[in-house]
């Protein structure tokens, strides 16, 4: 039964037999084709050849009915007491006696009606005016279409002329042909029992056919009225008398008539229905003793697959550790030792990954594309405090590892195909500490190049994370240790001239003799001093706190640019500077706080002045960077030296000896709050240019 059942039986049977059978199949088309071309050659033939033969036998018929009407034409042109008219009626009777293809003669002098035989008494006259037009101009024989007498037979004429020695018109004698007749002549030469001969006139009106009841009915079909008319030869296939026939068609040129040989294809067919069926019968039996050979070819094969199958199963569930090589002395049994030595080299593979991945100290989890965790190695265990049978075979989603699973970066990589490196997130063990961490996750492919799983690795960094927040407070701590001794050492100059101005006032109020000019100029030491120290603290805490106006909005950079400009005009005329903008685009919008960004670039425009002592020309430039907008502002001041470039953006270091050092601290903080980055080009004696870009908005 495993054989009757074994899909490798049922798959080799099913091929056999659906190549025997194509082959057969292919065989059987040609074959039949092939005889039916045959046949409907030989066919095509048989007709041509019949309607050839046929045709001549109804000229040959035409002819003689023709040549009796010349033989009798003369009794037109004899008087009634001439004694020759009697010998001709006499001639004329018994033509029409011993053939009974003739049903009525008429002789006419003119258009007047001489004899008729016999005489038969018509209610209205036979209407063969046209006949006796036609023959008074064309003087020569002529058949005509389908006509009815009075006493409604229906006909066909065969006029000849009867002329006097000077060639003259005399009048017409006149045979009606018995079309009955006709047909029987068309019947001896049909082709079988369905075979039709048919006679047809110059209208497609049907004279004679091999059954009389189609006598006087017209052909329907246009594409044969169409050849008819054109009395042409040939050879048309088509549905004619409701039947499918092939038809040969000739003009009979003795009448202006056609003559239609054919019939039908079932019939002509017949022989070749025999044939087919011997053939049906001869494949079938073809096809039996293939079948049966394939079920015992195929036997020869399975009982070793089946075996060598049962191995593979019982390794896949554990139960062998090693296949057992079938003595079959062909491929299989090479197979089998091939699996031998797969299996061998696959569970030592496996062993060794399985070390790796227990000694790697990162937690390590596989799943399968729909989350179900595949592996979970000691450092797993350790981290989540799950054992992996607890959650082997179990969806990673369903573990109470995350508070919010739609957080779980795993999710996104498994719904979007995308990795994630170093995603800084939170877990939840099995005693429900939480635990900081680093996620990696990536995506395994198949040989088709699809995703088959995934790979999760975890770092706990709880520690790391402390240790951070240690080193940022040092850190911190250690900012503070700096501005407060640069604000101390700022401070101590501005107080020395302060203390120094007071004594100085204290000496010349006490003195007799006051000098108002000392005291006025010792009173603005004090207050420049006082004015120094009150900037210095304020630019410091805009620097460590901020300002507390922080209103983001979509705004555009030109406008900003032009209004400070317009703003520091009357600076620029003073310090004899010249301003020069290049926007390279209509409109550069961005998201941020005007009041920040218009303090931003003032500071940059004081400093480009101040570095320009003697005037110079200041350059504002605005390009498009893709995603940013780069803003540039030079100037050809003095420059500053290359060893103190990274040094400008630091708290309370300053060039100028006026400066208190925090102008570009705060730029550079306006700077990183929009996500943008600045940077500083300068050179000695040529000038300096600062660069800056902001991410675009809108």
């Amino acid at each position: 039964m495993k054989l009757i059942h074994s899909r490798f039986t049922k798959s080799y049977v099913i091929t056999v037999i659906i190549v025997i059978l194509f082959v057969l199949t292919s065989l059987y088309f040609v074959t039949v084709n092939a005889l039916n071309t045959s046949i409907r050659s030989q066919m095509e033939y048989r007709d041509e050849l019949i309607a050839k033969t046929l045709g001549t036998q109804v000229e040959i018929i035409i002819q003689d009915v023709i040549g009796n009407m010349r033989h009798v034409s003369p009794i037109v042109e004899i008087s009634d007491d001439n004694n020759n008219k009697s010998a001709y009626e006499r001639e004329v009777e018994t033509i029409l006696g011993e053939d009974s293809l003739y049903l009525l003669f008429e002789a006419y002098q003119g258009n007047k009606l001489q004899y008729r035989i016999p005489d038969v008494p018509f209610t209205s006259p036979v209407y063969v005016h046209s006949i006796l037009k036609r023959m008074s101009w064309s003087k020569t024989r002529y058949v005509s279409n389908m006509i009815k007498l009075p006493d409604g037979r229906k006909t066909i004429a065969v006029a000849y002329p009867s002329l006097n020695d000077q060639g003259d018109f005399q009048g017409t004698v006149i045979a009606y042909l018995n079309l009955n007749i006709l047909s029987d002549h068309l019947q001896k030469f049909a082709i079988g029992n369905e075979g039709i001969n048919t006679i047809t006139d110059r209208n497609g009106t049907i004279i004679a056919h091999t059954n009389k009841h189609y006598i006087g009915k017209k052909i329907k079909n246009k594409e044969v009225i169409n050849n008819i008319e054109k009395e042409r030869y040939g050879i048309w296939n088509g549905t004619l008398f409701n039947k499918n026939m092939v038809i040969s068609f000739r003009p009979l040129l003795l009448g202006n008539t056609s003559l239609l040989v054919g019939e039908p294809v079932k019939q002509a067919m017949t022989p070749a229905r025999s044939v087919t069926v011997l053939l049906i019968k001869g494949f079938m039996f073809v096809t039996f003793i293939a079948l049966v050979l394939a079920v015992f070819s195929a036997s020869r094969v399975v009982r070793p697959v089946i075996s060598l199958i049962k191995q593979v199963q019982e390794y896949r569930e554990g139960m062998r550790a090693k296949f057992i090589p079938l003595h079959t002395k062909d491929e299989i049994g090479d197979l089998s030792l091939i699996l031998s030595e797969m299996a061998t080299e696959l569970r030592e593979k496996e062993q060794s990954m399985f070390y790796i991945l227990e000694s790697i100290p990162y937690c390590v989890i596989t799943t399968d594309q729909d989350g179900r965790i595949m592996t979970f190695n000691k450092g797993a265990e350790e981290l989540m405090q799950y054992h992996r049978d607890e959650v082997l075979g179990k969806h990673i989603f369903n573990l109470p590892i995350k508070q919010d699973v739609q957080e779980f970066v795993l999710l996104k990589t498994l719904k979007e195909g995308k990795a994630f490196q170093e995603v800084e997130s939170q877990i939840v063990d099995k005693q429900e500490q939480l635990h900081d961490v680093r996620m990696y996750t990536s995506l395994f492919k198949g040989e088709q190049d699809q995703y088959i799983g995934s790979l999760l690795v975890i770092r706990d960094v709880s520690e790391i994370k402390k240790l951070e927040e240690y080193v940022k407070q040092s850190e911190r701590l250690a900012s503070l240790g700096q501005l407060t001794a640069g604000i101390a050492h700022e401070i101590k100059n501005p107080l020395s001239i302060i203390q120094v101005a007071a004594e100085t006032l204290i000496l010349q109020i006490d003195d007799s003799h006051v000098d108002k000019e000392i005291i006025v100029e010792l009173t603005d030491d004090i207050l420049v001093s006082s004015n120094r120290m009150n900037k210095l603290l304020t630019d410091f805490l805009k620097l460590t706190k901020g300002d507390s106006h922080n209103e983001t909005v979509l705004i555009d950079l030109i406008p900003i640019v032009n209004e400070l400009l317009n703003l520091l005009r009357n600076k620029f005329n003073d310090f004899n500077v010249k301003v020069s903008t290049d926007y390279q685009m209509s409109h550069a919008p961005v998201v941020g706080d005007k009041y920040k960004l218009s303090q931003l670039l003032l500071n940059l425009l004081l400093n480009s002045l101040h570095a320009m002592k003697n005037g110079g020309i200041i350059s504002i430039k605005i390009t498009d960077k893709s995603d940013c907008w780069q803003l540039s502002v030079s100037d050809t001041g003095e420059g500053i030296p290359a060893d103190k470039l990274k040094w400008i953006f630091n708290p309370f270091y300053s060039t100028k000896p006026e400066g208190t050092g925090l102008g570009l601290s705060i730029v550079h903080e306006i700077i990183m709050q929009h996500g943008g980055k600045i940077w500083v080009d300068s050179e000695i004696n040529k000038g300096t240019t600062f660069h800056f870009q902001l991410p675009k908005g809108g």
